[in-house]
């Protein structure tokens, strides 16, 4: 069993989910604990030394003071004068715990003991000595020392500094509280514009954006509304774009808009031609609007069959139609896919002859062709006017089918009728050798009278559909 190394580990904990809220709470707490941290030291420390400055000015002034009094009482030998001064200096301060003058032979003259000291109330852990020369004309007569109770003035420093303590505390209580509220809002506004970003990629362009002003996350969100408006614009340009040409098109030039020109390329498909029987006969004795009506009918058939059967119209031409299939996106089963594309128009026509002859309108037949093979795609023309077409041999073969093609009726070529998705689905007439203008030899064709079982009850049910959709429209 193979051993993780180091690098294992570290790369694990690189892809470790780690939320930008913990990642923010965690900064602002840690500088928080340490600012206070550095703070409340610099505190304890500069406080203590100025407490104990105090401490040591106040012991030395009074045993100065005290000092300076003794020296007349000292010299002569007036010991209960100076007994009665110290008495008087311990009465007036609690602090002192003893005070004592000595000889310039060191011996003790006078003695003040303080309460602590005298009742024996409190044995005394903590004591500063201070002491002083007694000088008389400048000449040392002796001294005198001080002993300072050191645990009022530590119990006073203590209480400083736990209220210094709760006082640091509450604001970083306070502190953490408000990065808390400030790292939640911030975060909350990413997940809003992540949640965003999810809908923008199902889809919807037209999400509920978070409301933020004049921060970072604010120009961001600011930002990400110019994005999605050019993807609106995108999309209603795309909408319009394929209106006059096909979807597919529109999508494979609007795909690259740096590329100025897309070049032809050689690609495999179906092609099928739609002409209208008879539509200049048909035209004079119609009104231009009529025409238009029946024109837009019969092509927004067209559009549905090619769309249901994952096909595209590329091209209108007069009373004509040139649809696609295979040709703007890879299927193998192009050929198969155009039958039924002409099939189901051939039986939503009749149903729209049907209508026609209820409101005494003259019936409309078609002629379909189809063929399928190589051909080159892409577009042609200047820099000034371009057109994405579909040409070739191919092209031109289903064309000159369509002309061939009995009324309502679909002719195929034998390439057609030999292709591997089209094997054993179809019903057709015996084939017949047609003379195409251009061709050398004669092309097999064959009329297709219908398909396998499985086709026509899935052509019937999509005619149901399709009428359904029309009445309801």
């Amino acid at each position: 069993m193979k051993k993780p190394t180091s690098s294992d580990h570290s790369f694990s904990l690189s892809n470790t989910r780690f939320p930008l809220f913990w990642q923010m709470l965690l900064a602002m707490t840690l500088v928080l604990c340490l600012s206070t941290g550095a703070l409340w030291g610099y505190l304890q420390l500069n406080f203590s030394q100025l407490m104990q400055n105090q401490t040591d000015t106040f012991a030395n002034t009074i045993t100065q003071q005290a000092a300076n009094s003794a020296a007349e009482m000292l010299m002569a030998d007036d010991y209960m004068a100076l007994s009665a001064m110290l008495e008087n200096l311990v009465r007036t301060s609690d602090n002192i715990l003893s005070i004592s003058v000595q000889d310039d032979a060191n011996k003790t003259v006078a003695l003040a003991l303080g309460a602590a000291l005298e009742n024996q109330v409190n044995i005394v852990s903590s004591s500063s000595d201070y002491q002083a020369n007694i000088l008389f004309h400048g000449v040392k007569a002796g001294t005198i020392q001080l002993s300072l109770d050191n645990s009022v003035i530590s119990e006073s420093l203590k209480k400083t500094l736990r209220a210094l303590g709760i006082i640091l505390i509450g604001i970083v209580l306070l502190a953490i509280g408000s990065s808390i509220l400030i790292a939640k809002k911030l975060t909350q506004s990413l997940k809003q514009l992540q949640i965003t970003t999810r809908q923008v990629a199902k889809g919807n362009l037209y999400p509920t954006l978070p409301k933020v002003r004049n921060n970072e996350v604010g120009d961001l969100v600011k930002s990400f509304e110019h994005m999605l408006q050019g993807l609106r614009d995108k999309e209603s340009i795309e909408h319009k774009f394929s209106s006059f040409i096909s979807k597919d098109i529109a999508k494979d030039i609007l795909s690259d808009l740096k590329q100025h020109k897309k070049p032809l390329k050689s690609v495999t498909g179906s092609v099928l031609f739609v002409d209208i029987v008879g539509f200049t006969q048909l035209s004079e004795n119609q009104s231009p609007q009529r025409i238009a009506d029946i024109l837009n009918q019969y092509y927004s058939l067209l559009h549905q069959v090619s769309k249901i059967y994952w096909g595209s119209v590329d091209n209108y031409i007069g009373d004509g139609a040139m649809l696609t299939f295979g040709v703007h996106t890879d299927n193998h089963k192009h050929s198969i896919n155009a039958i039924c594309a002409a099939q189901l128009f051939i039986r939503l026509s009749k149903a729209l002859n049907q209508q026609r002859s209820d409101n005494d309108l003259p019936a409309l037949d078609f002629r379909l062709g189809l063929h399928c093979g190589e051909m080159l795609a892409g577009a042609i023309g200047d820099n000034e006017r371009m057109q994405f077409t579909i040409s070739g041999d191919s092209v031109n073969i289903a064309a000159r089918l369509c002309d061939l093609a009995s009324p309502n009726k679909l002719l195929i070529s034998e390439s057609v009728y030999q292709h591997p998705a089209c094997d054993s689905l179809l019903v057709t007439e015996p084939s017949e050798s047609f003379a195409i203008k251009g061709k050398t030899h004669p092309i097999n064709c064959f009329s297709v009278i219908g398909l396998a079982p499985k086709f026509n009850r899935m052509l019937m049910q999509q005619e149901n559909e399709l009428k359904a959709m029309q009445e309801y429209v």
